[in-house]
């Protein structure tokens, strides 16, 4: 691809444009910035999750938009000890910003976590072959992740940093939804040549997200309850930013810091198992929750495509810049060290087509602390 046509397709998409409104939400937490040190209180190994998510598990008898998803994360300082791991760019990425230099007489503490997994997109209409200009293409993305989550007690503020990198358009993601849906007995999707990249493009993105407690309230029957506020920017496959708010009731025993929705992309990215560990261990945690963004998207890969020729892309214009997400689910502890999180989300639409659609699906987490 010539240059001129490299930099007309960059252009086009807003990353580079768009990158200032990411950059400015890292300013604004510069203040409160944070360090890739201080983990000495860290276990080396505090734990386990996998996280499956499906459009079924919403209801709604639609196989369309986020159609599913798995991600296996592994924490404790070991995230940081890895062979294979994006963490030396999510340092360098910090140290870039500046976000690394504030905290050397700050008392914090880190934890990490390593996530390894998938998310799918697909149209409405999964037994077409040929493409439909009037929705969503077919996209895929298998990726690393590698996450910080720096917590100020004193000033009752976490930051979380991950950098994701990955491959769009791997042919595998037709293997799986076609073997997930012969399993159930479900429609087989026939138009995966259509993906994004098709073939396969590495991508990568750096996040950033902030929360704050807004409210906690511990009552007499041992029930309390959080209200949390959250602030986030990405730049990369997906860039934008976001604000929102996470909420929960009911017998918790983890730190307010460890609950965070909020952090999602479609998928969850950054869930640190070290953050879930229990404050009491002879209390079983046992709460619902719910929350909401308020998003500007200024790019996304999974809709427009990035340098690599796409059959079926989908033009900026009918990209919807400004969207909201809600969520809620329930977590439960079902021994000392395992618990169970189930969850519904939905997000208005992410393109303006004929046939587009708002998005739903719903997912189940395992998690294991150690």
């Amino acid at each position: 691809m010539a240059v001129r046509d490299l930099n007309r397709r960059v252009s086009k998409n807003g990353v580079l444009a768009n990158a200032v409104a990411v950059l400015l939400l890292s300013l604004a937490l510069q203040s409160e910035a944070v360090a890739d040190h201080n983990t000495t209180n860290e276990p080396y190994n505090s734990g386990w999750s996998l996280q499956v998510d499906n459009d079924l598990f919403a209801a709604t008898n639609e196989d369309q938009n986020y159609t599913g998803g798995f991600a296996v994360t592994l924490s404790g300082r070991r995230a940081l000890e890895y062979a294979l791991t994006p963490e030396k760019l999510r340092s360098a990425a910090g140290s870039w910003l500046g976000l690394n230099s504030y905290l050397q007489n700050q008392p914090h503490h880190s934890v990490h976590a390593l996530e390894w997994g998938a998310a799918l997109f697909t149209p409405s209409d999964i037994s077409r072959r040929t493409l439909n200009p009037e929705d969503r293409p077919y996209a895929s993305l298998f990726f690393l992740n590698s996450t910080e989550q720096v917590i100020l007690p004193a000033k009752k503020m976490s930051v979380k940093s991950s950098f994701t990198v990955g491959l769009l358009g791997f042919d595998l993601a037709e293997t799986l939804q076609r073997s997930f849906h012969g399993a159930i007995g479900s429609e087989k999707p026939e138009g995966w040549r259509h993906q994004i990249s098709s073939g396969g493009e590495l991508t990568a993105k750096y996040g950033l997200s902030m929360q704050r407690a807004l409210y906690q309230q511990a009552y007499a029957s041992g029930l309390a309850q959080e209200l949390n506020w959250t602030a986030k920017g990405d730049l990369g496959f997906t860039t934008g930013i976001g604000v929102g708010v996470n909420w929960r009731f009911g017998r918790i025993n983890t730190p307010w810091w460890s609950f965070n929705p909020h952090q999602s992309d479609y998928f969850n990215l950054g869930a640190n198992v070290a953050s879930g560990q229990a404050l009491d261990s002879r209390i079983k945690e046992r709460y619902v929750y719910a929350g909401s963004t308020f998003n500007y998207t200024a790019y996304n890969a999974f809709t427009q495509g990035q340098f690599r020729s796409s059959a079926h892309t989908v033009d900026s214009s009918d990209v919807v810049k400004a969207s909201a997400e809600v969520w809620g689910g329930f977590t439960t502890d079902i021994s000392e060290n395992i618990r169970i999180d189930v969850f519904v989300r939905a997000r208005t639409k992410d393109v303006d087509l004929q046939e587009s659609r708002e998005l739903a699906w719903g997912g189940l987490t395992i998690s294991r602390r150690l």
